[in-house]
């Protein structure tokens, strides 16, 4: 689920620094293609990472979209992979599957002093780099088999960041935001900048707020994500569709309890604020979630870092998830055996 992020808690960013950001967005889709498109129209110099077809795309008509008051066409510069030397941050907007072959590429053409920022769903490679507790430094199976991608970067080049937006690609490309893109940061290990960069998104009218506890903000969004784009995917609902039906209502919820009662397991002890979920159910319109977004277009859903990855964790601390599992077991049947809206993945 994408949506208005609940109670931001940290300080947000107003004033704009003087300097400008060199950065690279890496993945065109919605996300990426929503957030390169506010930062190149404040100025900054954003170059975009695609592959295959998606670069072939931009190379020809550019980036498009419609956020808000802003209706904005433009041809970034397209980078080149093997060799990310001219940018200060590289931000990574691209499905989790993706990752285990991307990131090596990543840490070896970026500059050592570079900044990475995955603006990600679900439960992160490197949710437990430099933690400290029982699993510091263990990597999720779900999502880095083998913990190849844990020792690309040290904590200290990371940055935490946790989004919230309803974003739509349609299949001409062109990108439609609903309401406001937010995200949360926070630092993984270290000092980086946060509040440099946390200003350079605000004065590009992306909110952006600084997290005390980045790791708590991934459980509050993933309470969220995982209660609802499962469901969404498995059912083909909107989430409007969701907030209307009390056997959704019910499964969301349940879902809900279960992925906060892991959190407060693993020492985040978070509220899954469950009416306010069901209000932003009820009025969110005939929103597809990103999952079923996938789902319908054909594409992998992120079921590893929304669903896999914290389940993997349950069966570590011995705590029970039967919805969320069922509910995942199910979506991996549709999945194998195809349905009126799937096309291959191929």
């Amino acid at each position: 689920m994408s949506d208005s992020a609940p109670g931001a808690g940290a300080a947000g960013a107003s004033a704009a620094p003087a300097s400008r950001l060199r950065l690279c967005v890496v993945g065109a889709g919605a996300i990426g293609t929503a957030l390169a498109g506010r930062l190149h129209a404040a100025g900054h110099g954003v170059a975009v990472l695609a592959r295959g077809a998606r670069r072939a795309f931009i190379a020809a008509h550019g980036l498009s979209l419609t956020d808000s008051a802003l209706d904005l066409s433009f041809r970034p510069d397209l980078a080149d992979s093997g060799d990310l030397s001219d940018y200060d941050l590289v931000i990574v907007a691209v499905k989790t599957g993706a990752l285990p072959s991307l990131l090596p590429q990543l840490a070896a053409a970026m500059r050592p002093d570079a900044l990475l920022m995955p603006a990600i769903n679900g439960l992160p490679w490197w949710y437990f780099l430099g933690d400290t507790g029982p699993f510091a430094n263990r990597p999720l199976e779900a999502v880095d088999p083998g913990g190849a991608m844990l020792q690309l970067f040290v904590p200290e080049r990371l940055i935490g960041c946790v989004v919230y937006s309803r974003v739509t690609m349609l299949a001409s490309g062109h990108v439609i935001v609903s309401g406001r893109q937010e995200l949360q940061l926070g630092v993984v290990g270290g000092e980086p900048p946060l509040h440099g960069i946390a200003a350079h998104f605000a004065a590009a009218g992306i909110a952006a707020t600084i997290e005390p506890d980045i790791r708590r903000a991934v459980w509050r969004k993933l309470i969220r994500n995982a209660a609802t784009n499962v469901v969404s995917a498995l059912t083909g609902a909107t989430l409007e569709q969701l907030g209307h039906d009390e056997e959704a209502i019910r499964l969301v919820t349940e879902i809900a309890l279960e992925v906060g009662g892991l959190a407060a397991r693993l020492r985040r002890s978070i509220d899954p604020e469950l009416e306010q979920l069901i209000d932003v159910l009820k009025s969110a319109g005939p929103f597809a979630t990103s999952m079923l977004q996938d789902v319908r277009q054909g594409r992998e859903p992120e079921l590893g870092a929304i669903a896999e990855a914290p389940l993997e964790l349950a069966a570590l601390v011995g705590h029970p998830m039967p919805t969320l599992r069922a509910a995942a077991a199910l979506l991996r049947l549709r999945i194998r055996v195809g349905g009126p809206e799937r096309a291959s993945f191929s």
